[in-house]
């Protein structure tokens, strides 16, 4: 009896001292082993919220069994992302990947207007991914984030030469009361009047309130503070009193956690971007959808008529918690 209680302690304090490093190492991901605790323990958390959430949705309302795209109508959809428009005069950070140059923006909608495409609305796009609706060849979505003052004063009237439409995800703590004298040379935002201005062309999405930086920990790593849910509830609620009561959305940095889209989906967001790499299809999971990125010297004609159907995806940046 005595030896039964002594193994029965012994094991226990083996099962506390395990307990305890592997607590440490994901508090603590300091090397390689720690960090791949850390990133284990938010698997197991994943699931166990999945379990515990079976109102938790991940696609959209379509059996891929049975569903058949219309003949002649788009077998995909890119969806173009793009964020600072300057000239090229001005662009001093010519290796900054968020920054084309004014001119290539221009080719680019040349390029569009001359092959025939058509910019579609958001709410098209979401009709489309659940299979509601058929859409014409040549059917793509331009999207501009963060909401720099230029994507008006520089790429609005180039949009609006070609008769294209656009979706801005707007930073909203960013948004401006009055608009600022234009310079190019400036890091300046978008204004409500431009906003208002702007509406025949854009339409204005959500890129969160104010969860557009990081400072979040998760397993060593610094992320954006978007993955920290306790944040959600009021970033959303301060983005619709600015008057973007969106159910669109663009993941910060494209960073996005199954906690934070379950959380984004109470509060009514239907559809969500992030910046992996490829193309919109019928089925897709309306939460996680791909995007092109172009920036200055992107060969657009290569990006959206890849050499291969076997186009190089980048996985969804998301992170348990």
């Amino acid at each position: 009896m005595k030896l039964i209680k002594k193994i029965a302690l012994a094991a226990l304090a083996v099962l506390t001292c395990t307990i305890t490093m592997y607590a440490y190492a994901v508090t603590h991901p300091t090397n390689a082993m720690s960090h791949k605790a850390c990133t284990s323990w938010d698997m197991v958390k994943r699931k166990a919220f999945l379990m515990s959430h079976s109102d938790y949705s991940s696609k959209p309302a379509l059996d891929l069994a049975t569903f058949h795209i219309a003949q002649g109508s788009a077998t995909e959809v890119p969806v173009l992302m793009y964020h600072y428009i300057q000239p090229k005069i001005n662009n001093h950070e010519t290796n900054n990947k968020s920054i084309i140059n004014l001119e290539d923006f221009e080719e680019n909608m040349k390029y569009l207007h001359e092959e025939g495409y058509n910019t579609i609305t958001l709410e098209q796009l979401e009709q489309y991914v659940n299979g509601q609706i058929s859409l014409p060849q040549k059917s793509i979505v331009i999207t501009f984030d963060d909401g720099y003052q230029n994507n008006y004063t520089l790429a609005y009237p180039v949009l609006k030469k070609y008769n294209f439409h656009a979706s801005l995800f707007v930073i909203g703590s960013k948004i401006q009361d009055q608009p600022s004298a234009f310079d190019p040379a400036k890091n300046t935002f978008i204004s409500k009047q431009e906003m208002q201005a702007a509406k025949d062309v854009f339409e204005f999405n959500s890129h969160t309130y104010n969860l557009h930086h990081k400072g979040y920990m998760r397993c060593g790593d610094n992320v954006p503070v978007g993955l920290d849910t306790s944040l959600l509830n009021d970033d959303v609620k301060l983005m619709k009193e600015t008057g973007i009561d969106t159910p669109y959305l663009a993941y910060p940095f494209g960073y996005t956690s199954t906690q934070m889209i379950y959380q984004l989906q109470q509060n009514g967001y239907r559809m969500a971007f992030s910046v992996r790499s490829g193309f919109v299809r019928p089925g897709d999971n309306p939460m996680k959808l791909p995007r092109l990125t172009v920036t200055t010297g992107t060969d657009l004609a290569a990006l959206l008529h890849p050499e291969s159907d076997q186009q190089e995806i980048l996985p969804v940046v998301e992170i348990s918690h």
